[in-house]
């Protein structure tokens, strides 16, 4: 590996020539959304992405009439979850015979019968 030293010359600009290079240079600089991993703004941009997609996520599950539990996280709920039960508590069973025997108790209580 090379050991390379740089050095700074101090552009003086009221005395350099018409359309200098280092008048040009001197002026240039650059955002931080231009280098996406060395900042905040990657993650801000795929923070900003994943919120548009809970948002979008939510409505159409309220317009379905089932009611999470929150905006965030709403998009995975709608895609890895099984009934209405794991969406409105925005838990996660995992297992569908446990989850409809979830909802087949909840729908009980919610008559009035007895739930041994």
């Amino acid at each position: 590996m090379h050991n390379v030293q740089m050095t700074a010359i101090p552009h003086n600009q009221g005395l350099c020539i018409p359309n200098c290079f280092g008048c040009k240079v001197a002026s240039v600089a650059f955002a931080g959304s231009a280098m996406p991993t060395r900042s905040e703004a990657g993650t801000v941009e795929r923070e900003t992405r994943k919120m548009h997609s809970d948002v979008a996520a939510y409505r159409r599950l309220r317009k379905n009439g089932l009611q999470p539990k929150s905006v965030k996280g709403a998009a995975l709920l709608e895609k890895t979850s099984d009934s209405k039960w794991e969406i409105e508590t925005g838990q996660r069973i995992g297992d569908l015979k446990i989850t409809k025997r979830l909802e087949e108790t909840q729908a009980a209580i919610n008559k009035g019968e007895a739930v041994i």
